[in-house]
């Protein structure tokens, strides 16, 4: 298996790297970029017209590596199945939004509605086929604790929707800065992979391989974003990796800065309908931080304003403390 899923992570690596490159060339010809919106940080309106749609090039890379996989790794076809249905699946309906988005200018893609409706559609599709290609997938466990708790099918099929659609859409308002959403991904990916440590591992080896492939190109400063394409495919794949190895509730930790992004934006829009004040400068709480000049943060923070790239390492730090412990929760009592 060591060398399948070397060379999947190689051939995954090659065509995401060549194809982002391809990318960055087209939409610089054509003068198509990111829209960057009037209510973020001042600090990234330099960022306007750089290349998007990264989030096809680790598609693309996937994909070739899924193609390989499938001829040569025929044990592991009822996971791939699964893999390209979560994530290619949320990645095609992120793609949609991009091109309505550059199509009609001012980041006016899909409504959140219709977004919700299709990735509720996506999750159902998906839940069909674990229950027609996983053996006993209601069986989790539990962090900290060698039970294993089964649940009854009809709490199942919401509760996997929700972790589906809601690691999509964390994982979407996590890429807010270069280098973030992507090596967050990999740190939690790459934690599941541990867990698991069998029939997933060369699927971890492929996506990990085309994240660094996208992330040559999106890290400080990038020269291309992922767009909604990728975020939701990249969203797609943690939230599949969570149910296929039964670690669902692994996920406030191995995905912890994503539950503190989303965290970020609910406490910021529940205590403002309240109150009409804000609790973050701006949400999520990435910005927050390079935003947030007058805030005394003398005892705890010596530095007032963070730099993207300092914002970006310390998230990252913080997301990697989390996973150590969730991957703790699940080894001391293996």
């Amino acid at each position: 298996m060591g060398s399948t899923a070397t060379i999947a992570g190689l051939i995954s690596l090659s065509v995401s790297f060549v194809a982002a490159r391809l990318l960055i060339i087209l939409m610089n010809s054509r003068g198509v970029g990111q829209y960057i919106r009037s209510w973020g940080p001042k600090v990234h309106e330099h960022k306007s017209g750089t290349p998007t749609l990264g989030g096809l090039a680790m598609l693309a890379g996937l994909g070739s590596a899924l193609i390989y996989l499938w001829l040569s790794f025929p044990g592991g076809r009822s996971n791939l199945i699964l893999f390209v249905v979560g994530t290619f699946g949320f990645g095609a309906i992120g793609f949609l939004d991009d091109v309505l988005s550059l199509i009609r200018g001012k980041a006016k893609g899909l409504s959140p509605g219709e977004k919700i409706i299709a990735q509720i559609a996506v999750s159902l599709v998906f839940l069909a086929l674990t229950f027609q290609l996983v053996d006993q997938p209601t069986q989790l466990s539990l962090p900290f604790s060698s039970t294993i708790l089964s649940i009854d099918t009809i709490y199942y099929w919401p509760l996997v929707v929700f972790i589906l659609v809601s690691t999509v859409n964390a994982v979407n308002l996590t890429d807010g800065m270069d280098g973030l959403a992507a090596g967050a991904t990999i740190i939690s990916v790459s934690a599941f992979g541990l867990i698991d440590g069998g029939m997933t591992v060369p699927f971890v080896a492929a996506i990990l391989a085309a994240i660094i492939g996208f992330l040559w190109y999106n890290s400080y400063p990038a020269t291309l974003f992922m767009g909604d394409t990728g975020a939701f495919a990249l969203g797609g794949f943690l939230g599949s990796i969570a149910v296929l190895t039964r670690s669902e509730i692994f996920l406030p930790l191995l995905g912890g800065l994503f539950v503190l992004e989303c965290l970020s934006v609910l406490i910021q829009v529940c205590y403002y309908k309240s109150t009409g004040s804000r609790v973050f400068k701006i949400s999520p709480l990435h910005h927050h931080f390079e935003s947030a000049e007058g805030i005394d943060y003398q005892y705890f923070l010596p530095e007032v304003e963070w730099s993207e790239p300092k914002v970006t390492a310390r998230l990252l730090l913080i997301h990697m403390t989390l996973a150590g412990i969730g991957l703790a929760g699940f080894f001391i009592w293996d």
